[in-house]
């Protein structure tokens, strides 16, 4: 008999399961938590959350939707979040108690109508403890991985070491930005925020992209509900123009800055702004005492396509590599322990 019961999560388990996420987990971030997955209107994703207990003790929470790929019931991480999956407590993180509570989940999931799961787990980055053995579980269970790669840059020397290590090429611009009197600040009021997302909007146009998230829903971060993890950093022209900013989350588990949005006015062709602005956040960084800078991912497709000129971007400022696994799992194979 397997030792985990697995419940569904209600509104009246919101405290207990942002404290286990915040305050007692190897992997959870403020992402996975109710105050920031809960800012999406009722009716946009059909919350299918759970929580696993190991006979009383909450061991461990999944933010998930009830959603569907190609055309299959799926059990999905929750879409309002960058990353999700299963967040586990540091007490779980044996291989054969991780194993069973996959297994445990898988029969569920089963048991619940769902062909399909999909787990976003959690980075190295930005967890406090490694979770190879929960990713072995997830490989054993016959979930299959696809990856993607980033970029982050660690905070462990002088901004003028750090700044050496720049290629050739960002020194060269970042001397030029730094000679167009460009303030830096960071954006506080709302109609500094809305500066932010319109420039945001213009970028994500080429793509024919929009943000995930509006600019009503960026200013009820900053203001209210994410005050502490939410920030935005500017660049203005001397007559006062928004020429470059980026939207920052704050991970405290691990102390790391992450460049959520980065946007820049393309229209400026006498210099590059984004030069300038990364190496502002990397400053803004180091003001904060920070760990490290994270710069996101640079692939699409889940990872199977490279965006060369981005990552060549990102490496230019002497950064290192992360990698951001996606489990999926045929719930209705009978292939064992084997990836399907």
């Amino acid at each position: 008999m397997n030792p985990f019961s697995i419940l569904p999560y209600g509104e009246e388990q919101r405290e207990r399961w942002d404290r286990f996420v915040m305050e007692q987990s190897a992997n959870g971030t403020f992402l996975q938590t109710r105050r920031f997955l809960n800012y999406h209107p009722t009716g946009r994703f059909r919350d299918d959350s759970r929580m696993i207990f190991h006979k009383q003790e909450l061991v461990a929470v999944c933010p998930a939707a009830d959603g569907r790929i190609d055309g299959r019931r799926a059990f999905r991480s929750h879409p309002g979040s960058t990353f999700g999956g299963l967040i586990v407590a540091p007490s779980l993180q044996r291989a054969p108690k991780l194993v069973e509570l996959v297994s445990a989940l898988n029969g569920q999931l089963l048991a619940d109508g769902y062909e399909l799961a999909e787990l976003k787990q959690t980075s190295a980055l930005f967890s406090r403890q490694p979770d190879e053995a929960l990713e072995y579980a997830l490989y054993q269970q016959g979930y299959m991985q696809e990856t993607e790669i980033s970029c982050w840059l660690p905070l462990d020397r002088p901004y003028d070491e750090l700044r050496k290590a720049y290629s050739f090429n960002k020194r060269y611009d970042l001397k030029k930005a730094e000679k167009q009197g460009l303030s830096e600040a960071m954006l506080e009021t709302e109609e500094d925020i809305r500066q932010f997302h319109a420039l945001l909007c213009l970028n994500l146009r080429k793509f024919d992209a929009v943000p995930v998230h509006t600019a009503e829903e960026l200013i009820d971060f900053r203001h209210s509900r994410l005050r502490d993890e939410v920030s935005f950093l500017g660049l203005r022209t001397p007559e006062g123009a928004l020429t470059a900013a980026a939207c920052l989350f704050y991970f405290a588990q691990t102390n790391v800055l992450h460049t959520q949005y980065l946007a820049t006015d393309t229209g400026i062709t006498a210099y590059v702004p984004s030069t300038l602005l990364y190496d502002a956040v990397i400053r803004e960084g180091l003001r904060r005492n920070c760990s490290a800078v994270s710069f996101g991912t640079c692939t699409h497709d889940r990872g199977r396509t490279l965006n060369t000129g981005l990552i060549l971007n990102k490496e230019g400022y002497g950064t290192q590599h992360s990698l951001n696994r996606i489990f999926t799992k045929n719930l209705l194979s009978e292939n064992g322990g084997a990836p399907v």
